[in-house]
């Protein structure tokens, strides 16, 4: 029996296109540094053109592998132009922040598309890493350098816990192919317990991506760290390939073990709702509550795989399909976050006070984007979001976790409206304990640009919101 299948060059063609992209761009910025954000961020846009191209022309194993594919494409695009934002380069240097950004994309795109074990750990790993060497990339802050360690040291300990399952559930099946795993784990012969263990073991490094609790400390921590572009990145690539590849790894070779790992992404989906919000409700920085709102985010994307052994499309589909709404929000509010950094000064709630009323397009695209996330009308897409991931819940006989996930929509409701209140509150009536540090800085072409994004997630935040079907189609 094979221990890894043979490479689809088919589905290999996305990621290969952003990878080969990386290299281009870190060998033209070697010889040739004078042109900055400029020249790598089109290099690395024509890359990720490119890609999307190849994925539109079929190059895809499935579906849903193929939507995965596509959020994770858009957003590192959208990372990649808030990018330009930060022209000074000493938050993040142009060739090696562009580098890293394409490699860590394409370990996204290749955990999407794994169907072997071993793929699969080598994409965690090539997510992971330049990821880390992102957060420390950051030169105007001591604290980047610290952040990456404790995301280092995260990392590491996941990846070996999950080799260690790795190597149990290749002494029980002898193979790592997803297929060959899933005829094995049919064998009545192999032990419940280790069966059990394997579950557990495997899933910490998928779920450690996603950011879920107990494996979550070092969210907030890289997030404060790293620049505001990096920090969108960990919050949607990052999240978005390590969930392709826990929901691809549920509904085939780990299938026959559902009984053993329902219990356990409920647990964990529950906790990750619950103690992200109550984390969110403490931040009185825009880029610290997104880090808590993103682990509590990761709860609710998790939920409905509890129901994935019901084989139904709408219930494999839920998550992609709350991921693409969650990437629009948190992008959007992210690009606010990057302009505002620039051009207020900072991104503490002080910073934030009255900016509405000065500046209408942030307030529309707070209103719309929190409000997506919390979902709350009038960004009605939101709230269809949280009732497609709820649906499943109930389907799936968990009737607990969807009175948590109620709780929990309630909950973030209370800081996401905060910051609502703020942007659109007299700025000294406005007291959130923060202190406004830095100045802000005249616009450029990066600024130009991050408005743009701004600007581009309001539209289409606005435009689901009245057609949700444009994301969701045909609701159940």
């Amino acid at each position: 029996m094979t221990v890894v299948d043979a490479i689809d060059w088919t589905s290999a063609g996305v990621p290969l296109l952003v990878a080969v992209g990386a290299i281009v761009v870190l060998v033209v910025d070697a010889f040739w540094p004078a042109g900055g954000w400029r020249r790598s961020g089109t290099l690395a846009i024509a890359s990720l053109a490119a890609a999307a191209a190849w994925l539109a022309n079929g190059g895809s194993s499935g579906a849903i592998v193929a939507g995965f594919s596509w959020v994770i494409l858009l957003s590192a695009l959208a990372v990649v132009l808030l990018a330009q934002v930060l022209e000074d380069d000493a938050q993040m240097p142009a060739g090696e922040s562009g580098f890293l950004l394409l490699s860590a994309t394409a370990g996204a795109l290749t955990l999407a598309a794994a169907d072997d074990f071993v793929t699969l750990v080598v994409a965690l790993e090539l997510l992971s890493l330049p990821s880390i060497a992102l957060v420390a990339m950051r030169r105007d802050r001591a604290a980047a350098v610290s952040s990456a360690w404790t995301f280092f040291i995260a990392s590491a300990t996941a990846t070996a816990i999950t080799l260690m399952g790795l190597s149990l559930l290749y002494g029980v099946t002898g193979t790592l192919t997803y297929e060959g795993v899933l005829v094995g784990l049919q064998d009545d012969r192999v032990p419940e317990r280790t069966t059990a263990v394997v579950v557990v073991l495997v899933l910490v490094g998928l779920v450690f991506k996603v950011g879920a609790v107990p494996f979550h400390l070092w969210i907030p921590d890289a997030y404060r760290g790293a620049s505001v572009p990096v920090a969108a990145f960990l919050s949607v690539v990052s999240k978005g390939g390590a969930l392709a590849a826990l929901l691809v790894v549920l509904a085939y070779p780990f299938l026959p073990l559902q009984p053993r790992w329902d219990i356990f992404i409920a647990v964990v989906a529950a906790l990750s709702m619950t103690i992200g919000n109550l984390g969110a409700l403490a931040q009185r920085d825009v880029v610290g509550m997104l880090a808590w709102s993103s682990i509590a985010q990761g709860g609710f994307v998790l939920a409905p795989l509890v129901a994935v052994s019901l084989g139904s499309d709408d219930i494999l589909s839920a998550p992609l399909r709350y991921l693409a709404v969650y990437a629009i929000a948190n992008l959007t509010v992210f690009a606010v976050a990057a302009v505002g950094l620039r051009t207020l000064g900072g991104t503490s709630y002080a910073h934030y006070a009255g900016v509405a009323r000065r500046q209408p397009l942030f307030g529309v695209a707070l209103v719309m984007g929190l409000l997506a996330l919390a979902g709350f009308p009038p960004a009605v897409i939101g709230l269809v979001a949280k009732y497609v991931v709820l649906q499943p819940v109930m389907l799936g006989g968990y009737a607990w976790l969807a009175v948590v996930m109620a709780f929990n929509v309630a909950l973030g409701l209370v800081y996401y409206l905060r910051l609502v209140v703020v942007a659109f509150a007299p700025a000294d009536r406005v007291d959130e304990g923060a202190v406004v540090t830095g100045a802000a800085v005249r616009g450029g072409r990066g600024t130009t640009i991050a408005y743009s994004v701004v600007a581009i997630g309001v539209v289409l935040l606005l435009a689901t919101s009245v057609y949700p079907t444009l994301v969701f189609g045909p609701l159940p």
